[in-house]
């Protein structure tokens, strides 16, 4: 290549129509030749100029019968490629650093210390003129540690995009970027904070938050004294059903962050609670015969219910029923277990007395 010219566009490959022996004839590839071009004495424009191709290394009876090049001109001598010369410009262009990925969580990197902040770039005037800066990719994603690494540069043109037909000097560049652990986790429980009770009769049964931990970021002294979080109130006041709120996550030490959106899903279960309730019942009789009397039966027994309290709080005592069968009795004093009969919901837990005495007689 003469001083001071550039190519002003590629050379384009070669084709090649060759003979050799057949034992050496299904080894042979591409790689196994090079083509060259010489340009000493050219000019600036275009010139055809004859394409030399030799075998890299001795083949036994390898001929090279033709060379036809790709970018041969209509008319040219054949095996010529044309070539186009340019005057050489170079200009000096900032290195730029494009920083891809970042470092886990908890790690920062510093900004990259680079070995040259400039480079020259030359090349045809059209396109060295398109070179906006020489562009180092510097891949931190996982990053943990230090990186120093010798980086290729690239010509970009001020829309990012790669200028290609020119070279740089230097075309490489030593760049250092400490990556340092600020920021420690800690994986902490989140803790409800719930305002009120529920309805009278109503318990609560359980809590359940999604999610029911997450992890906090921030220095090491600051983590060690954090151990839980705590939710926005959840207000139950008068709950009689279960209740869901998705609500934020507080009492975070300045300084100290929450991976993630920084709310919480709460459902707070709210269960009717189960008791028991004692009821003074006054027995009643059915199937007494027309010439029978009653002269005394047992004043009161006590039922017991029990059952959800909600519902025993609304019961009445004359909800409650007791009564014994006097079918096919006679005169004279009988012991009767009594048949208790309690509203929907609800079951006898005991009775007392668990008889019942009644007195019969003739009728006058």
């Amino acid at each position: 290549m003469p001083e001071g010219l550039t190519l002003g566009g590629p050379l384009g490959d070669a084709a090649l129509r060759i003979e050799a022996d057949e034992d050496v004839w299904d080894e042979l590839a591409a790689s196994d030749f090079g083509a060259t071009v010489n340009l000493l004495g050219a000019q600036i424009g275009t010139q055809d100029v004859e394409v030399k191709v030799e075998p890299l290394g001795e083949r036994n009876g390898l001929r090279i019968i033709e060379v036809i090049p790709t970018l041969h001109a209509a008319g040219a001598p054949p095996g010529t490629v044309r070539v186009e010369l340019k005057p050489l410009v170079s200009q000096v262009v900032p290195v730029s650093i494009d920083v891809v990925g970042a470092p886990p969580m908890g790690y920062e990197p510093s900004t990259p210390n680079v070995e040259l902040d400039q480079v020259v770039v030359s090349g045809p005037e059209e396109l060295v003129s398109r070179v906006e800066a020489a562009v180092a990719t510097v891949e931190l994603s996982g990053a943990v540690t230090d990186v120093r690494q010798t980086y290729s540069l690239v010509p970009h043109d001020d829309g990012g995009f790669i200028v290609a037909g020119v070279t740089l000097d230097p075309d490489s560049v030593d760049i250092e970027i400490t990556v340092e652990q600020k920021r420690f986790s800690r994986l902490v429980v989140v803790s409800p904070s719930l305002q009120g009770s529920p309805a009278a009769g109503y318990n609560v049964t359980a809590v359940e938050l999604d999610p029911a931990s997450v992890t906090l970021l921030g220095p090491l002294e600051l983590l060690n004294v954090t151990s839980f979080v705590v939710t926005d109130n959840v207000d139950i006041t008068g709950a009689t059903s279960d209740i869901s709120r998705i609500v934020n996550m507080v009492g975070v030490p300045r300084g100290v962050s929450i991976s993630g959106s920084g709310t919480v899903s709460v459902r707070v279960r709210i269960a009717a609670g189960e008791g028991e309730a004692t009821f003074g019942v006054a027995p009643k009789w059915t199937g007494l015969a027309s010439d029978l009397r009653v002269v005394s039966i047992t004043s009161l027994v006590e039922v017991t219910l029990q059952g959800e309290l909600p519902t025993l709080r609304n019961v009445s005592p004359d909800q409650v029923t007791a009564s014994v069968d006097l079918s096919d009795l006679g005169a004279g004093s009988h012991r009767l277990e009594p048949q208790v009969e309690a509203p929907d919901g609800l079951q006898v837990a005991s009775i007392s007395p668990t008889s019942v005495e009644v007195v019969l007689e003739t009728a006058p």
